[in-house]
């Protein structure tokens, strides 16, 4: 069975036992595991985030017999939605079981969130002996936060307790809010709510922090208490209550639920998590805590730091050094293979009409390479040997500009795990790819702006330069000014024409398509080549009938480029367009233009059968 895995934040507590779990089953059942996600999102710019989203459309769906998902480490900069609206709308999808997260139309295992918080807060109260009690909110974007926030409002109503607005704190599930949230429950003359009950423990821990090094003690001043019981709960002075709910059980039964699935069982849409409550003394509770084995966890959790600290200034300093495209290549396969964790590593280049191996490292040894492979394929089908096995893909980019990326075969050992290392690593390799092809602009062109936004192909702007003038034209805009709209056009058949006619033919349709938009633009309208046969143009609606004027007059365009071309194939192209409200709004207007453009995708692939 192959199964595909969607994970973020790979090296974070929860994601790793995820990880390292179906790993170890995996491996025991003679399967393969393709994990497909990223370390962490350094950038919440929604442009830049393209790098990251670029992961979630690698693989091919279909080729799996079912896919696990992991939505709620991936909900930063919007790519848990960009990865659900892939997933139902693809077809021959196979069986998607979902993980904490209750995702609609899939089959999810998720834990009881109303009755754990609900087990929680009777904890708290009954330790209190009062209503006095404060609430850490998680992300309101979330479904789970508010089904949370719901089980400790049923539990202080249920205990004749009224729950005070300025009593719950809108938090982000991250432990960075602890001066943050310290401020909110801290009153004027000093004092705290008698209890504080956090969503998760990472913001429960980053609270309880900040308290202590304000001089306040815990629990004598106020009491705290958390969920999901992250490594870090039980090595805090004091040691944090908290609820357990096991992620090597989440990750068994996800697998389990794949297996009946695809065996034709039945199997309920919802699987509950068994948990349970574990009492520590941040509620007042005995906890056997080894003081001399803290401190010694502590001082070597210091010292890592720092050594993480050197090594990613380090790794900076030999990036700059790098000069060329083969030292970069090599600089970034010999630091990868440094990591026990891989036996074999593949850095994957996206080219015009396939994919090529810039260089790879197995069996103890690195080189470079060139080797082209299909773009609907991972890697060259030889090198996943008896197809079993873990491999994890990360994104190789630069903000916006998007390159490949990295294919990672583990050794099937979990005693281990990678960290942020390997994050430092991608990014400065993504770094220096960006870097080198300005260089080789440089030398031979004197206008290095215009071509660090342009794409050779058709001169039009690329991804970088639509985020420069898009950001322009919308950023401060007046609000009287006309509106904008932006228009997703997607090539129809560029693929069976590079396969039958060539990658010749397949450029001239592209300069074509490109030609066609340009011509139908006006003003200070202009259009993008995103990659591929992906193109985004953006639209000035100062008149009623703007859209349908430039629908019409692509439409015509290519009328005249195919006679022009007077080749055995016609240039088509698919197009769906979403007015834009505003800079927030643009990713989300994006998304529904390709929406659109898919269906029209969709109607014309129908009426061919």
């Amino acid at each position: 069975m192959n199964i595909c895995a969607f994970i973020g934040d790979m090296f974070r507590d929860y994601s790793s036992i995820i990880i390292k779990t179906l790993m170890t089953i995996t491996k025991e059942r003679g399967y393969r595991l393709d994990i497909f996600g990223n370390c962490a999102v350094p950038s919440e710019n929604p442009l830049h985030a393209e790098g990251l989203r670029s992961i979630l459309a690698v693989p091919v769906l279909s080729d799996y017999d079912g896919i696990i998902l992991c939505s709620d480490t991936l909900n930063h900069a919007g790519l848990s939605k960009v990865l659900m609206d892939r997933l139902k709308n693809t077809e021959d999808l196979p069986p998607v079981v979902s993980i904490r997260s209750d995702e609609e139309g899939f089959y999810n295992i998720i834990p009881d969130n109303k009755g754990i918080m609900y087990e929680v807060t009777r904890h708290m109260i009954d330790a209190c002996g009062s209503g006095d009690i404060g609430f850490l909110m998680g992300r309101e974007d979330l479904k789970d936060s508010h089904e949370r926030l719901e089980g400790f409002k049923q539990a202080m109503s249920e205990a004749g307790f009224e729950v005070s607005d300025d009593l719950i704190f809108h938090g982000n599930y991250w432990i960075n809010q602890g001066p943050e949230t310290a401020d909110y429950f801290i009153k004027e003359h000093g004092s705290l709510p008698r209890g504080i009950v956090s969503s998760n423990d990472y913001m429960a821990v980053g609270l309880l922090d900040e308290l202590i090094i304000r001089g306040y003690k815990i629990p004598e001043d106020v009491m705290i208490a958390g969920v999901d019981n992250q490594p870090l709960s039980a090595t805090r002075v004091p040691t944090l209550t908290t609820f357990e709910i096991p992620g090597d059980y989440l990750a068994s039964t996800a697998v389990d639920t794949l297996e009946k699935l695809i065996a034709g069982k039945e199997v309920p849409a919802h699987i509950g998590v068994p948990g349970n409550l574990i009492v520590r003394e941040s509620t007042g509770g005995k906890w056997e805590l080894d003081l001399n084995e803290t401190y010694s966890r502590l001082d070597k959790l210091q010292r890592e730091y720092y050594d993480k600290t050197f090594a990613f200034v380090h790794l900076s300093s030999e990036y700059e050094d790098a000069l060329s495209f083969e030292s970069s290549i090599r600089l970034t396969l010999t630091n990868l293979m440094e990591d026990s964790f891989f036996s074999e590593g593949y850095l994957c280049r996206y080219c015009e009409n396939d994919r090529s191996i810039m260089g790879y490292f197995a069996g103890g040894n690195a080189d470079i390479s060139d080797k082209r492979f299909s773009n609907d394929k991972l890697l060259p089908d030889e090198l996943y040997g008896d197809g079993t096995g873990t491999y994890i893909y990360m994104p190789i980019y630069y903000k916006n500009e998007v390159y490949g990326y990295c294919a990672l075969k583990t050794t099937g050992e979990v005693r281990t795990f990678f960290d942020e290392r390997l994050e430092f690593i991608l990014m400065l390799f993504g770094q220096s790819l960006n870097r080198l092809r300005l260089y080789d602009k440089l030398f031979e062109v004197a206008d290095v702006i215009d071509l660090y936004v342009r794409d050779e192909l058709t001169g039009l702007f690329n991804r970088r330069g639509f985020e420069n003038k898009i950001s322009a034209l919308l950023k401060n805009r007046d609000p009287d000014a006309p509106k904008v709209a932006v228009s997703s056009i997607d090539m129809d058949g560029l693929k069976y024409i590079n396969d039958t006619f060539g990658h010749a033919a397949g450029d001239a349709a592209i300069k074509a398509v490109a030609s066609s938009i340009s011509s139908a633009l006006t003003g200070k309208e202009f259009v993008s080549r995103m990659g591929g046969d992906e193109f985004e143009a953006v639209l000035i609606l100062d008149n009623p009938g703007r859209i349908g004027q430039f629908i019409r007059a692509i439409r015509k365009n290519l009328e005249d480029e195919n006679e022009r071309l007077n080749a055995p194939y016609k240039a088509s192209v698919s197009i769906g367009i979403c007015e834009v409200a505003d800079w927030n709004s643009l990713m989300d207007s994006i998304n529904e233009a390709d929406k659109a453009m898919y269906t029209e995708k969709r109607i014309k692939k129908n009426r061919s059968i």
